[in-house]
């Protein structure tokens, strides 16, 4: 009996059902970006303001905003193509730029994500891209953020896919822009490493019995020398070569350092909760994360066919990155939560090239719906955490913006505040801008000090401020943390209360 053959309207579909998934993806995200159109986080405002900088002169020398920073003595941007890629909208309204900026981040990532299944033939592609809003809601939060960490998770998955079929040219240009777009494009170095070591242990159908082929087959050196030739291009037609090469190493390893138990204790307490371990309740939220990482990992535990070239590329750092998050960083869960269902997928791929049973159609049906629920419930949580619907620096940045003067300079008790008010008010200097670090590199005394300030261990807050920073205007958020600096502040002469409101003081020492 002749089966038979599909309808066009039946192919057609099957061709549409992979960008269908994408434009269902993109448009969920950008309707809760849309419908909560402020800052999601400080550090947008900063990406949103360099970038319109660079629309007036494209090569900033001097971070002339923050004097106590070494980005004053040598302006370098470790994302210089993330912030070009937003100069073209960087000057409209702030809800119109941040939202057209996001979904420009949102239509690479989930965009990237789905060429990857496309390219390596995974089965089912769409329903992959489907499951991604269905993660966990720190990946969702990330998506919804105008930061560089969006374009890293969409890059790291075509590096993996670029591995998976073996094409080293285009994995050059791939890593060369990667790196000029996140400074952690290097990570896609340890995981070319990885893809050529495991030929070691693993069975590819393509190579028969790996035992069987000498040591050079079996580890490659194209694939590592791919991604670290590109990725040295990159940074060699950086704008500011060779000074980039310090700040990469700060951003990739100085500050994660800082960030342990062993790092300087100042410095620690003024890192961001991203370098933190999660709480409890932030764990919770990523259980589809976790339910697929223990797929992967049971199924390459119990099923030795399944440990290819492709899986254990795919699987270790999802893995990894998971498990470094869960226990130390948890911005590292933002980045397994996606390889890991990269990951599934490529398992899924070798499952039908080793022949394995399929799973049955109700079985494809109920990952389906549980595909529809669990996104629907990740949505749902996010929504309720409240980002976006309201910005707590953006009026008390819009105020020292017209009431400051140019050159004064703001002492901000919190530090990110610098990041609102070079977008609000650049005509004004603060202390630091987008991390600390660069601020204790660069004056490790005046730090403690900064430090001893803010957490209301300085006799003469008010002195200190005026003498050693040299700064008019304090911001202080209104939080338990900050509250002890506020109380010293107000009892100090001549001091006045300029601006508050319900999140925000701004306090005036008067000027020199």
């Amino acid at each position: 009996m002749v089966e038979p053959r599909p309808s066009l309207a039946a192919n057609v579909l099957a061709l549409l059902k992979l960008p269908l998934a994408v434009t269902a993806v993109v448009t969920l995200c950008a309707w809760l970006r849309f419908e909560a159109p402020l800052p999601w986080s400080y550090d947008e405002y900063y990406h949103l303001a360099l970038a319109r900088e660079m629309r007036s002169h494209l090569r900033l020398t001097s971070f002339w905003w923050t004097p106590f920073s070494t980005l004053y003595d040598r302006f370098v941007d470790s994302t210089p193509l993330f912030h070009a890629l937003l100069m073209p909208f960087a000057a409209l309204r702030l809800e119109l730029a941040s939202g057209l900026g996001v979904l420009l981040g949102q239509l690479f990532m989930v965009g990237a994500f789905a060429w990857a299944l496309w390219s390596m033939r995974v089965p089912r592609p769409w329903w992959f891209v489907l499951a991604l809003p269905a993660l966990g809601t720190l990946f969702l939060q990330r998506l919804e953020m105008l930061r560089p960490h969006v374009w890293l998770i969409g890059f790291t998955g075509v590096v993996v896919a670029l591995l998976v079929e073996r094409r080293w040219k285009t994995l050059v240009v791939v890593c060369a822009l990667f790196g000029l777009t996140h400074t952690g494009g290097w990570i896609a170095i340890p995981i070319a490493a990885l893809w050529s070591l495991a030929g070691l242990v693993a069975l590819d159908a393509e190579e028969g019995s790996g035992r069987g082929l000498p040591l050079r087959a079996r580890v490659p050196w194209q694939p590592p020398a791919a991604a670290a030739g590109g990725w040295l291009l990159g940074q060699l037609v950086h704008p500011e070569v060779p000074a980039n090469f310090k700040l990469f190493f700060i951003a990739n390893f100085v500050v994660p350092f800082q960030a342990t138990s062993a790092g300087n204790a100042a410095l620690k307490s003024q890192l961001g909760t991203e370098l933190m371990p999660p709480e409890g309740w932030i764990l919770a939220g990523q259980w589809p994360a976790y339910v697929v990482a223990a797929i992967v990992g049971v199924a390459l535990f119990v099923q030795p066919r399944l440990r290819s070239r492709a899986t254990l590329t795919a699987a270790l750092p999802a893995l990894a990155f998971l498990l470094v998050g869960t226990v130390a960083i948890r911005r590292f869960l933002e980045l397994g939560e996606p390889l890991a269902l990269l990951a599934l997928a490529v398992l899924a791929r070798e499952g039908i090239r080793r022949r394995l049973s399929p799973p049955k159609p109700w079985t494809r049906r109920a990952l389906a719906a549980a595909v529809v629920v669990t996104a629907l419930i990740t949505v749902t949580a996010l929504r309720e955490q409240g980002y976006g619907r309201h910005s707590a620096p953006l009026a008390m940045a819009r105020w020292l913006g017209a009431h400051g003067a140019r050159g004064e300079r703001v002492f901000t008790a919190q530090w990110a505040d610098s990041s609102p008010l070079f977008y609000a008010a650049p005509q004004l200097q603060s202390l630091v801008a987008l991390d600390p670090t660069v601020f204790q590199a660069k004056d490790a005394q005046r730090f403690e000090r900064y430090v001893a300030v803010v957490q209301g261990r300085a006799g003469d807050p008010a002195r200190e401020i005026r003498d050693t920073f040299g700064c008019r205007w304090v911001t202080v958020w209104r939080m338990p943390s900050y509250q002890a600096l506020a109380l010293q502040l107000w009892r100090s002469p001549g001091m006045r209360v300029a601006y508050e409101d319900a999140d925000y003081l701004v306090l005036d020492l008067g000027a020199r």
